[in-house]
Parts: structure tokens; C-alpha cells; sequence
């Protein structure tokens, strides 16, 4: 039988489905502003693990044991564990090129919106163009995009617990295939810049809300966020939430985030 988790999780307010203008999120003020929260029922997918894709669901979930000692150490993220997710992004993805922009180190200090947990659904990036915004990329790493007119890309997240297993604060997806064309849209993620653009997905009760119960420091979740290719997943909704059969005193989650883009020649 597949656990599930009765709870709510925010949604961007439905009154931006047909505004003209944008919704601007980057505080919890702001946060609470332009979503609302919805009774949710979310379950658990390891009893489908083995059918999950990444190009039809959004999401799949590989075990990796890293060399990393400390997530607190930046260097040692950069120097050790980027190799390691792009090893693991080449494997799951079948990507011919990884290129990793940052990563985000989440913990219990609240004392940051950027840094701290994502407490409303949302994707990484506006769905728009996703082939000008890998060529950006590319450029930014002082490639010629002319060498990939041909090449497609795709954007994906890795996330990670540490320290301990997720109990408090897992992270849900929304699986693709129960999203509709038009529950997605833009928004102005301020927390670093108001002029970025970002997506956050409508309420609609279609939706297929999926976590990995407990998930272990040895297992990484892979999230897609953009695709260039026809009839692949786009993107993967996220958000974490309170999951209220977990114990207080179970310690807080902690986890990092990559952030990548992948060439398929």
C-alpha cells in the first residue's frame, strides 16, 4: 500500500492565470501575498521508482554515495561534488555535455529566502525560451553558440539530503503528465533580481503530488526544469512541506541543490 500524506502546500493565486502583469515573490510577505494553500494529498513513489522517467514524469530517484565531508564547505562542494552530478547527470540523462551553474546549500535558518526552504510550489526558470537561455549559458562559459545550433538542451535540479534522512520539510513534485498546458505561468522571482523571470504552476486538482518517504543521504533526486526537445517533460513543479506524522523532535532537513544544463549533440 503507498503511504500518503495529507497536507497543503501554496499555489500561486489563481487571479494570475489571465492578469496582465506578473506576480513578484522574494520574501514571505510577498510569499503569502500571491499564493494560497490547498489541501493536497501526496505519495509516496517508491513503490513506483523503477517506472519513473525523467522525460515523462520529471523526476527520478538514483542512489550516489559523495566523498563530500562537510556541504557547509564550498570548495569542497565545487571541487568534489560537481563532478560527481555531472558523472550521475551523464548517466540518468544520457546528456553528451553537463554544464553545472550553482548550487544551494538549504538548512533550517530562515534567516535568508533564498537559502532557506522553498515553502511554495514552484519551477527554477521561466519556460519560455529555454534555447536562448541555454545559449546564454554557453556563452557566459565563453562557448561559441554556433557550435550547438544543432544541439538540444535540458535543465535539470539535484537535490540531496545531508546530515540526515528528510523527515521534516521533504521535498513533492507535481508528476508532468498530470500537468496542463496552461498551468504554468511566469513570475518575478526578486530575491536576487527583479528582473528574473521564474514559473510557478496554477492549483489544478489534476495534479499528482509525489515524494520519496525518508529519503536517505546516499540517494539524489533528479527534478527536470526545461527541455528543448518535442514531446519531452518540461517542467518539474517543487516544493517543500510539512508532513504532519513526522515526529517535533526529528532533526531538520538539510540538503543541496545543483542547478545544470545539459547538451545532447
Amino acid at each position: 500500500m503507498t503511504l500518503t500524506v495529507e497536507t497543503e502546500v501554496r499555489y500561486l493565486n489563481d487571479e494570475w492565470r489571465h492578469r496582465a502583469g506578473l506576480a513578484s515573490i522574494g520574501s514571505g510577505e510577498s510569499r503569502r501575498a500571491n499564493t494560497r494553500k490547498h489541501n493536497v494529498f501526496i505519495r509516496d513513489a517508491r513503490a513506483k521508482r523503477d517506472e519513473l522517467s525523467l522525460d515523462v514524469n520529471g523526476f527520478v530517484l538514483v542512489d550516489h554515495v559523495s566523498a563530500v565531508a562537510n556541504f557547509g564547505d564550498e570548495d569542497s562542494v565545487k571541487s568534489l561534488y560537481y563532478a560527481e552530478i555531472e558523472r550521475l547527470t551523464r548517466e540518468v540523462s544520457g546528456a553528451d555535455e553537463v554544464f553545472i551553474t550553482h548550487h544551494v546549500v538549504r538548512t533550517e535558518d530562515k534567516s535568508n529566502f533564498n537559502s532557506a526552504y522553498a515553502r511554495f510550489l514552484h519551477c527554477d526558470y521561466s519556460l519560455k525560451d529555454p534555447r536562448s537561455a541555454s545559449l546564454k549559458t554557453l556563452e557566459s562559459r565563453h562557448l561559441d553558440p554556433a557550435d550547438y545550433e544543432t544541439a538540444d538542451f535540458a535543465w535539470y535540479n539535484s537535490w540531496q539530503p545531508f546530515d540526515n534522512e528528510a523527515r521534516n520539510n521533504p521535498l513533492a513534485v507535481i508528476d508532468v503528465t498530470t500537468i496542463a498546458e496552461n498551468d504554468i505561468v511566469d513570475y518575478y522571482y526578486t530575491g536576487n533580481n527583479a528582473s528574473n523571470k521564474s514559473s510557478m504552476p496554477l492549483f489544478n486538482p489534476r495534479h499528482e503530488l509525489w515524494y520519496f518517504d525518508r529519503m536517505r543521504t546516499d540517494e539524489v533526486l533528479f527534478i527536470k526544469q526545461l527541455d528543448t526537445r518535442d514531446g519531452y517533460a518540461q517542467a518539474c513543479p517543487h516544493t517543500s512541506f510539512d508532513d504532519p506524522n513526522v515526529p517535533q523532535d526529528v532533526p531538520p532537513r538539510r540538503s543541496v541543490e545543483v542547478r545544470l544544463l545539459a547538451v545532447f549533440r
